[in-house]
């Protein structure tokens, strides 16, 4: 029997993947996905971003219930009940419904083959596929998308593989709301998560090695959450080292040392370890190839090429940035590229990301730190929300917008907005750092009134004229000089 010939393998169903997958088969080249979970999406879909927004939703609906009175508004007296399987039941249905839609509109493509299975690469052309259902195929393949995504990590202490110590994943599939929860790591996912089961009534203690949540955020931005972290009850222990984890009758005790070298304790019923993720590449088989990778990901070239020629990687399996859209945008650049097309593959310095904490925390570009380290002359402007139209009606004006340009070039180099919106805010961040346009661009924009993208026009209006003003300011300086 004559072995299957394709034109590219894509490994991974997830936003890595399957754009991929979808870009090329549509312009007629043979592709095959193979996926090894039940369905396409990956863990955003599964247990990721789409979940934990789910779970946030529903979270910052209870917390405008319990605010009600501010907007004049009566409810009911006594506790507001939570309904956890109505919750859970509500996730699955959305779930279900994605992987579904994903999966028909790459079934409509005649050149995609989608399998749900396991990939073992067996040279540099050659694969295994081991479908779930079904008997082993062997393929040959003139180029092979590995997007694996990536694993949550471990907790190397003792205690740290007890059953009461959970991932995010285990964490959103959970069968009843914890009345206590321990939270180790105040990255992304251990903020939402503390907030999250916080506004549900979980007492939260939240562990952080470091000296402030969100390490890789803008400073002043993530400081600023760091009030609304504590405002919300949540205990946020700072520079604690995590000792140890022992097993207390139905719970967990959490021992460790704070900032100042005293000694705690803290008892939950879970633990959640949320100390980062680590790239998937277990049992794929790239010791046939000359695929090199490390702990931080797989190696990839300015074009996502590995060391094997024809091997490419996208996505959480490359290494930092791990966001969903950001494996997406890997995903199309590369398709582009295969396809024989002038590509700019997506650079960090204009990724955006939203961390969808209470309130949300949009980022687009460099933070302030990253600008000065680079070579630009940096300016810096703030717009505070406590004075904007919109934030005032929706009751949420505790907020900061910060943006990062150059003063010579006047190109915006980064944004980072923290109030309740943020996620639909920072898109205008986003384009206007990936076009490069300057500040004088985004304050002539006109922008809708009451919202929130005023503030956009307002900053960079404000920067406009304080640079107008040191010109005057030089000028008069040198004319009475």
């Amino acid at each position: 029997m004559d072995m299957t010939k394709l034109d590219v393998l894509v490994i991974g169903g997830g936003p890595g993947g399957t754009p991929a997958a979808m870009a090329l088969a549509a312009e007629g080249r043979r592709v095959r996905l193979v996926e090894k979970g039940t369905g396409l999406g990956g863990t955003c879909l599964f247990e990721g971003c789409i979940p934990s927004k789910i779970l946030h939703e529903s979270a910052r609906r209870l917390l405008a219930i319990r605010s009600a009175a501010e907007f004049g508004l009566r409810v009911p007296a006594g506790e507001i009940g939570i309904d956890w399987n109505a919750i859970m039941e509500r996730k699955a249905t959305i779930l279900n419904r994605r992987a579904e839609g994903a999966l028909q509109r790459a079934r409509r493509i005649p050149s995609l083959s989608v399998q749900f299975g396991n990939v073992t690469l067996l040279g540099p052309h050659l694969a295994r596929i081991i479908p779930h259902d079904g008997k082993p195929e062997d393929v040959e393949f003139s180029n092979a998308i590995i997007a694996t995504g990536s694993v949550p990590n471990l907790l190397p202490i003792t205690g740290g593989d007890l059953p009461q110590v959970i991932t995010s994943e285990q964490l959103l599939e959970i069968e009843h709301l914890p009345k206590h929860l321990v939270v180790i790591g105040a990255g992304p996912i251990g903020v939402e998560m503390a907030q999250i089961f916080a506004a549900f009534g979980t007492a939260v203690t939240l562990l952080e090695a470091g000296p402030r949540i969100l390490a890789p955020v803008d400073e002043e931005s993530a400081i600023a959450l760091q009030t609304h972290v504590r405002r919300q009850g949540i205990v946020l222990e700072l520079g604690a080292q995590v000792l140890r984890i022992s097993g207390d009758g139905n719970g967990v005790r959490v021992e460790y040392r704070d900032a100042a070298g005293a000694q705690h304790t803290a008892s939950a019923e879970y633990v959640l370890a949320a100390t980062g993720r680590s790239p998937n590449v277990g049992s794929l088989g790239l010791e046939h190839t000359a695929v090199h990778f490390d702990r931080h990901g797989v190696k990839v070239d300015g074009k996502l090429e590995t060391d094997e020629p024809g091997i490419y990687a996208a996505g959480d399996v490359v290494g930092q940035p791990m966001f969903a859209h950001w494996a997406t945008a890997q995903a199309l650049a590369l398709a582009g590229h295969l396809l024989g097309r002038p590509t700019r593959f997506p650079e960090p310095a204009t990724n955006s990301a939203v961390i969808f904490s209470i309130p949300e925390l949009g980022i687009a570009g460099l933070t302030e730190s990253e600008a000065r380290r680079g070579r630009h002359t940096v300016g810096v402007a703030r717009y505070d929300y406590h004075t904007d139209a919109r934030a005032q009606v929706s009751g949420h004006a505790d907020g900061l917008l910060k943006v990062i340009y150059d003063t010579t070039t006047r190109a915006v180099l980064g944004i980072h907005v923290l109030v309740e919106g943020a996620a639909s805010l920072i898109g205008e961040g986003a384009l206007a750092i990936r076009s490069g346009i300057p500040v004088e661009v985004l304050a002539t924009a006109i922008h809708s009134h009451p919202t929130l993208n005023e503030s956009m026009g307002a900053v960079a209006r404000e920067i406009v004229a304080s640079s107008r003003a040191a010109i005057r300011g030089a000028r008069t300086h040198r004319a009475t000089g």
